[in-house]
């Protein structure tokens, strides 16, 4: 993922997902994204199980507990707020998002 467009902490950029990668939370920052191409599944909320700390915008974990499942595909928009534990499931050969990370307020 290389950013297309960079705004101090705001960062657009377009997500190739070719499989599913590990939940994540990012404590300060939302994730808004559209579906450009392709399909998957989103799971949000509920909780992770095994969180590790990468660095202070992302911890990722084994699995997400008891979070809402939605199918996605193209025109689709996604919001995940700051501390919410999500996952992209891929459905087929990939998911194509414009994802962007929002700050949280100071």
């Amino acid at each position: 993922m290389a950013p297309l467009v960079r705004d101090g902490a705001t960062v657009a950029a377009i997500e190739v997902w070719k499989k599913p990668g590990r939940p994540a939370v990012h404590p300060a920052e939302a994730e808004y994204a559209i579906v450009l191409e392709g399909a998957g599944t989103l799971v949000s909320g509920g909780t992770m199980t095994d969180p590790k700390v990468k660095n202070a915008n992302l911890t990722e974990g084994g699995q997400i507990e008891g979070g809402v499942t939605r199918t996605l595909g193209p025109g689709d928009v996604i919001l995940v707020p700051a501390g919410v534990p999500h996952w992209f499931g891929i459905t087929g050969e990939r998911l194509v998002l414009l994802g962007v990370k929002l700050p949280g307020a100071k």
